[in-house]
């Protein structure tokens, strides 16, 4: 367990996260903490973009945790310690190409969340036994494929904005592109499905020309842009969770005038995990 401080406003601190395999590693961690908290303050814990900007990202979400009342906590995935894609937005169950071999369940990247959060509720005096996930673009992808592969068991609501392609939830297709190939089942699908999650979608992320868009195979047969791709992943999911005889946990929201990166997105997902 880490001695942490976390200070008013911004700021940020190291995390020693000695539950990450096969080694204990120590991760930045960048904080905002409103005037108002107390033990009750809502915690949300946002995972930043393929950028890689922790504190820049703690800075777009401060405003409206400001005037919620919401501690965030951003942790940096910083390419030292999570090179790629398959180390940060696909939670490092796999290794790269051509390798693609599974790892060990206790090496995935998802754990720290979990033990970021009690960490940090420990060592302030917390009340809140479950916390808010967000996050957009590549954050978006972590968020959703920490709730379709953990249990998740402390996360009360989750956001993901923006995301540019989606992992399906099929077991035929091998992740990270499906759900299959990584010792899943039905079960787990069901469980993804049933989530307490909201799908936030900027209705002007519509540029199928956008430099960081992902174009290989399987995110073009979702649509030409990422709205697209949100709406046509809500919809087949829908229809998923009704083949599966389960209601759907998660919802869809619309940001109006909202571009991919954008303080729009930033503001209604915080108002969303103030619940």
């Amino acid at each position: 367990m880490s001695e942490l401080t976390l200070a008013e406003g911004a700021g940020s601190f190291l995390f020693r996260d000695d539950g990450a395999a096969p080694l204990p590693r120590s991760m930045r961690v960048f904080s905002f903490c409103p005037g108002s908290s107390n033990r009750h303050t809502r915690i949300i814990v946002a995972m930043h973009g393929v950028d890689r900007a922790a504190a820049a990202f703690r800075d777009l979400l401060a405003p409206q945790a400001e005037r919620n009342g919401q501690i965030v906590l951003v942790p940096e995935f910083d390419p030292d310690q999570f090179p790629s894609v398959h180390a940060y937005n696909f939670g490092g169950v796999r290794r790269p190409p051509p390798d693609n071999a599974v790892l060990p369940r206790d090496h995935w990247s998802f754990g720290v969340i979990d033990r970021l959060f009690h960490d940090v509720r420990r060592s302030i005096g917390s009340s809140r036994n479950s916390f808010g996930l967000f996050g957009n673009s590549a954050g978006a992808q972590f968020v959703l494929r920490y709730l379709a592969l953990n249990e998740a068991s402390s996360v009360d609501l989750a956001v993901a904005a923006n995301c540019g392609c989606y992992m399906l939830p099929d077991l035929a297709k091998d992740y990270p592109d499906g759900m299959g190939g990584i010792g899943l089942d039905e079960a787990h699908l069901r469980r993804y499905l049933t989530r307490p999650l909201v799908i936030l979608l900027g209705d002007a992320d519509n540029d199928p020309d956008a430099p960081d868009l992902p174009r290989w195979d399987e995110a073009m047969a979702q649509g030409p842009h990422r709205l697209a791709r949100g709406l046509w992943h809500f919809r087949h999911c829908t229809e998923l969770a009704r083949s599966l005889g389960v209601t759907l946990g998660w919802r869809l929201q619309i940001a109006p005038g909202a571009g991919h990166v954008d303080q729009l997105i930033y503001d209604q997902g915080a108002d969303i995990l103030n619940g």
